[in-house]
């Protein structure tokens, strides 16, 4: 592998040279002994869970069968196209390298007289086994890969992601925030779209930012983030999609690993990946556990100007949550016949979770003097499970690039809760004020997410390509709610009609779309339509409320690229997008979990439409890469919490429709190889938001704010050990009636290759200073809030990881034929 790679790089700097030398020559003094009219040309790819997908920037060499001398080389481009030119008749094999994927070669190539040129159509690559990344520097991936519409990072190339969550990786993930309560914003925007292997899942239950916490990193070979999609995708999302792509191995022969994983107070991880490759079929299973304990705090101070007997809150929240998940994955990838294949997956996924809290919140009046004084204990119980089932069939045909596909998702979660409340209320005088009460509330969730979709690609001339497709998508959630009282010493429980609620969200979105694009020298567009119809109905079963909306709107996008040279490229693009109300938004169950702080939703929210466009320029150099992006987004009706003061001294918390919202600013994104054993990446965000308040909407919804992120992955590589410093930096930001306060963090990740390459140490600690935490301003008609919350962040987690099966027998065999021996060090 090596001996090639070597090879290959070589002749592509020999091509160049002889190519600026020749160019030199007059035409007429340049002699052939053969013909040289020859032409090959390709596409390449790889499989992503069945799915075809473009393979940009690998070498492509052609070589004589006859003593292996190299006849031409080009990359292939960002679509994985590829062209050799000018070349002599002959015999040939041809190979073809890129970072990630095994070598793929082609031999018995005939260009001849009567057939000078050759299509080899779509050339497919394996991609090379996870596990042996840390193992042949041939096989790595950068920790971030870049192109102008997209951004993927590698997360086995995350030592500072061991032991976490899906919730850590995005950490390390450009122009990505996660504060300490889980919420996830991209740009500024908390409209981010999740996906599990591009496609909607159960898990993402009544929040669909809630599966972020449910998947172990371990689990997760990559996340793909897209600003601005095409029409192809869903419309959802203001800020774009994050697509979670779970591991799969693919390699031939049996193969596997293992990992376990411990973290302080009572943390851990455990996963097995396995996967059985013949001829064209391809089994795989996996399976994971996640259990973790940890604490969190959350303190409240509140200032109520209409209320003098009620001025001053003071509020002080401990608990302590677990958490146990597991997940099973099964599922199949089988070459039926020349040009169909076939793949499906099953997985499963039961969790259990306890959290108990205890809160003490005071009351004080203008003077300062206790007024009142409430005790609130609360002990809540989830177990939960779910399916998700994954069929997809794709049909190939005999014109190159032709492809029918078609893709079926069926997600189900079911999960029953039980919380228990006890509150004490007391006077000024610390003696009670009120009778004790006692709250049960009982919540079953149901859930389906169903997608059927279609798709279909035909190549045209010159290098153009028409897209369309069919898609069709339910959602249906429902979560009944039901509470109950005791007051005093009564030992009977009273249904409260007031509190209980049974909540039915029923979507329906049909869509259709279609894009073109062709290119044109160093020119290449793209442009396509979505048309998307949405049927919405919410139903509240307990009062017999209901509520429906329907709506059709097309969604145009548009991409302009422009090839600056071989090693920078430009791009401009417009998407519509839309942000469809999430079910706790239109939810009007009343959340009295925190009795001074309730919230409900509001079911009559309209959708959010979005207008984003992007200017991107990306440019690579020998160890630098660079990509620039300028971005704006305009939206109206923009859904958005608000809060008021009641007279009780109470606030609620609902939310509101607002006339629009505009945000601008540019991106930068860096990777820099410092030193052979040092590579920095730099990520670094700016941008401006203004929320603007319709004119029957409170004045204190509008405002303008500057905001900034900032973050820094330094990774190492000395002597077979990977080591990794991430340092995080957000800036503070407006948010409808306040601000959220800048926050801050530092990872550190360390990895050491053991057993001669079979094993891997590990060890992380997570948020070092212990410094990250939520903070928050707020205010509104009659009072002002301060809240900073926190949960246990700074942990140290200590791993292992143990790879088996017949890749890692063939590496071995491969270092020792190059001479590496058998050593754990000095692999790279």
């Amino acid at each position: 592998m090596k001996l090639v790679s070597l090879t290959t790089l070589l002749f592509l700097l020999f091509s160049i040279t002889t190519w600026a030398q020749e160019s030199d020559l007059d035409d007429e003094s340049v002699v052939f002994d053969t013909p040289v009219n020859g032409k090959i040309t390709g596409r390449l790819e790889y499989r992503q869970d069945g799915a075809a997908t473009p393979l940009p920037f690998a070498s492509v060499a052609l070589f004589q069968s006859s003593d292996s001398s190299a006849v031409a080389g080009v990359i292939s481009d960002e679509k994985g196209y590829f062209e050799l030119l000018n070349l002599p008749l002959g015999h040939y094999y041809l190979l073809v390298q890129s970072l990630g994927f095994d070598t793929f070669q082609k031999s018995d190539i005939f260009l001849t007289a009567q057939k000078p040129q050759l299509s080899l159509g779509t050339l497919t690559l394996e991609e090379s086994a996870t596990q042996l990344e840390a193992v042949n520097v041939t096989g790595q991936r950068e920790l971030m890969e870049y192109a102008l519409d997209r951004k993927i990072v590698n997360v086995d190339k995350l030592p500072t992601t061991l032991g976490g969550t899906a919730i850590d990786i995005m950490q390390n993930v450009p122009s990505v925030t996660v504060d300490v309560d889980g919420n996830l914003s991209l740009r500024g925007s908390e409209n981010v779209i999740i996906l599990i292997n591009g496609k909607p899942s159960g898990l993402t239950g009544l929040d669909r930012q809630a599966v972020l916490e449910q998947i172990p990193a371990s689990n997760i070979e990559r996340v793909e983030i897209i600003t601005n999609p095409s029409s192809r995708f869903d419309a959802d999302g203001a800020a774009g999609i994050i697509n979670i792509v779970l591991k799969q191995e693919r390699a031939a022969g049996f193969n596997g690993n293992a990992q376990f994983t411990a973290g302080t107070r009572d943390k851990y991880n455990a996963s097995v990946n396995l996967n059985n490759r013949f001829k064209k079929l391809n089994l795989f299973a996996s399976y994971n556990l996640l259990e973790r304990r940890r604490w969190r705090y959350r303190d409240n101070t509140r200032d109520n100007f209409l209320n003098d007997e009620l001025r001053y809150l003071e509020q002080r929240t401990e608990g302590v949550s677990r958490d146990f998940n597991n997940n099973v994955r099964v599922g199949f990838d089988w070459d039926a016949a020349k040009l169909f294949s076939v793949s499906g997956s099953v997985l499963y996924r039961p969790e259990y979770d306890r959290d108990r809290d205890q809160g003490h919140f005071q009351y004080f009046d203008r003077t300062r003097q206790l007024s009142q004084r409430i005790v609130r204990t609360t002990d809540e119980e989830e177990r939960s499970s779910g399916f998700d089932y994954t069929l997809s069939l794709r049909k190939r045909f005999e014109k190159p690039q032709r492809e029918l596909s078609f893709d079926g998702t069926l997600a189900t979660s079911s999960g029953e809760q039980l919380s228990l409340f006890s509150q004490s209320t007391f006077g000024g005088n610390n003696l009670p004020s009120a009778p004790a009460l006692l709250q049960r509330n009982t919540r079953a969730n149901n859930n389906q997410v169903m997608v059927l979709q279609a798709d279909f690609v035909e190549p045209l001339k010159n290098k153009g390509k028409l897209e369309a497709g069919l898609k069709y998508t339910n959602r249906y959630l429902d979560g009944d709610f039901v509470f109950e009282n005791r007051e005093g010493g009564s030992e009977v429980w009273l249904f409260d009609p007031t509190l209980s609620n049974r909540f039915i969200y029923d979507e329906h979105t049909s869509a259709a779309y279609a894009n073109f694009g062709t290119e044109h020298k160093k020119w290449s567009y793209q442009a396509g339509l979505r048309l998307e119809h949405t049927d919405l109905h919410t139903e509240q079963r307990t009062t017999n409320q209901t509520a429906r909306q329907s709506y059709t709107y097309l969604f145009p996008s548009a991409f302009l690229n422009y090839d600056l040279s071989k090693a920078q490229k430009m791009q401009v693009n417009y998407t519509r997008r839309i942000n469809r109300p999430w079910v706790r938004a239109l939810n009007p169950f009343v959340d009295i979990s925190d009795p001074l702080n309730i919230r409900y939703g509001n079911p009559n929210l309209r959708p959010e439409l979005i207008n984003s466009f992007e200017l991107s320029h990306l440019w690579y150099g020998k160890s630098t890469s660079l990509t620039t992006t300028a971005f704006y987004r305009a939206s109206t009706d923009n859904v958005t919490r608000y809060r008021r003061l009641r007279d009780d001294g109470v606030t609620e918390q609902t939310f509101l429709n607002l006339a629009s919202s505009y945000s601008y600013g540019v991106e930068m994104i860096l990777n820099q190889d410092i030193t052979p054993w040092w590579k920095a990446n730099g990520n670094f965000s700016y941008f401006i938001a203004t929320i603007q308040g319709a004119a029957d909407i409170p004045d204190v919804l509008t405002q303008t704010n500057r905001s900034w992120i900032a973050r820094l992955n330094n990774n190492f590589t000395f002597k077979g050990l990977d080591g990794q410093l991430s340092v995080n930096y957000r800036s503070p930001f407006i948010i409808p009636q306040g601000e959220i306060l800048g926050f801050f963090n530092v990872d550190l990740g360390v990895k050491k290759d053991v057993l001669k390459g079979r094993g891997s140490v590990n060890l992380r600690v997570s948020d070092i200073f212990d410094t990250l935490r939520f903070r928050i301003r707020t205010f509104g008609e009659g009072f002002s809030s301060y809240t900073e919350s926190k949960r246990e962040t700074r942990v140290a987690y200590l791993g292992f990881t143990y790879r088996f099966g017949r890749v890692v027998q063939q590496q071995k065999e491969r270092r020792e034929r190059d001479g590496g021996g058998d050593t754990d060090g000095d692999m790279y």
